[in-house]
């Protein structure tokens, strides 16, 4: 179900077609400096991302504008609340994010803030399209930190440990330490109980 609904949300970025010449997403032009902010804000937040040219765009903007509208919106928007949850991580007390990456969520959110960027916001549907796209080629950078801070979300939200917010941290890392040598006396058992038997031992000898 998960993957199924994963698929059906997917954006992912078209070939680049050398030859094409496309540079108008709804009548609106995409602009070289604009396209070239892009791909270095992106670059500085991951440098294996990869640089997406004015053709690409089109062609993903043609795509979202030919789906339902339900389902084009469900795609932009699943991106932007991954920001949120960003946002989020970055102002709770209880998460220690280092400089590094604090810095490159800083580049995310302040590029998402643009009004007036590679595709204006203000253009029906398309407008947040270069937002999501960034969102998705950069995601990467974000995913295993975003991983684990809703992981220690749910943690908060179950166990509901005392403590400050050093205690509840380290409350959280030990759980995760258990599940994970549970999960691994699991394997250990399951690999056993598929093992060859030993052989038995022989009793007589034929002479």
């Amino acid at each position: 179900m998960n993957s199924l609904r994963h698929d059906t949300l997917a954006l992912r970025l078209p070939p680049e077609s050398p030859a094409s010449r496309r540079r108008q997403v709804a009548g609106v032009a995409l602009e070289d400096s604009q396209l070239e902010r892009f791909n270095t804000v992106l670059a500085h937040i991951d440098p294996n991302a990869p640089r997406i040219s004015a053709d690409q765009v089109v062609t993903l903007a043609r795509w979202l504008q030919d789906l339902p509208r339900e389902r084009a919106v469900a795609i932009l928007s699943e991106r932007l609340a991954r920001v949120e949850r960003l946002r989020r991580m970055l102002n709770d007390g209880d998460w220690e994010v280092d400089a590094e990456l604090r810095e490159r969520s800083r580049m995310l959110i302040s590029y998402l803030q643009q009004v007036d960027d590679l595709i204006p916001d203000d253009q029906p549907l398309v407008g947040h399209l270069d937002d999501a796209l960034l969102v998705e080629l950069a995601w990467p950078a974000f995913r295993e930190e975003t991983l684990d801070y809703g992981d220690y979300c749910r943690f908060l939200s179950e166990r509901r440990p005392r403590g400050s917010a050093y205690e509840r941290r380290l409350a959280w890392e030990n759980a995760c330490l258990a599940e994970a040598a549970l999960l691994q006396q699991r394997r250990d058992v399951r690999a056993r109980s598929y093992a060859a038997p030993a052989p038995l031992p022989l009793h007589f000898r034929v002479s």
